[in-house]
């Protein structure tokens, strides 16, 4: 609605419950799982030794051993927790991903993230990634526009600035 009304003149994100906007796809994302660096699920005992925190083969039964916080305005993340019958291990929901890697510094809870948005934080060499096999893991972030502003000059400037930003992005940053 805001987008139709000229409120918004484009929205970017992965927003799967916006219908009915022209849309531009802009990067390929998955969730992952982001822990402390010396968290003790990666050196749990039932692991087994050839297990690197990466493989993809990491099991519901291992998740099952994490306690996880989320944020709220991702509901997807929520979403997989419960599709993976997790949510009973769900101890802490926070406003935005910002807030939390103090919060997992700090604690042994796990969080459900985007990979681009965690692989920055990793950059300090407190966390590790964990990439889990998981329901509705991978997805798109695309830019959202009206149709009824698709001629307007100044949002097809907008709309093509946008997509020139994301395109001068190395491949690595802007894809899966």
């Amino acid at each position: 609605a805001a987008l139709n009304s000229g409120r918004l003149d484009v929205a970017i994100g992965f927003l799967p419950t916006v219908q009915g906007t022209r849309q531009h796809a802009l990067l390929q994302d998955r969730y992952i799982v982001l822990l402390r660096k010396d968290h003790p699920w990666l050196s749990a005992p039932e692991a087994p030794p050839t297990q690197t925190p990466t493989t993809p083969a990491t099991s519901l039964a291992r998740l099952r051993q994490l306690d996880y916080a989320a944020v709220r305005s991702h509901a997807e993340t929520l979403h997989i927790l419960q599709l993976l019958q997790l949510e009973d291990r769900l101890r802490l929901t926070a406003a935005h991903f910002l807030a939390l890697p103090d919060i997992v510094r700090d604690t042994d809870l796990a969080v459900l993230m985007p990979r681009n948005i965690a692989q920055g934080f990793a950059q300090s060499g407190d966390y590790v990634l964990v990439e889990p096999t998981l329901p509705l893991r991978d997805f798109t972030v695309s830019l959202h526009w009206s149709a009824r502003f698709e001629s307007d000059p100044a949002n097809r400037w907008l709309r093509e600035l946008v997509t020139t930003l994301f395109e001068a992005m190395p491949p690595d940053e802007r894809t899966v």
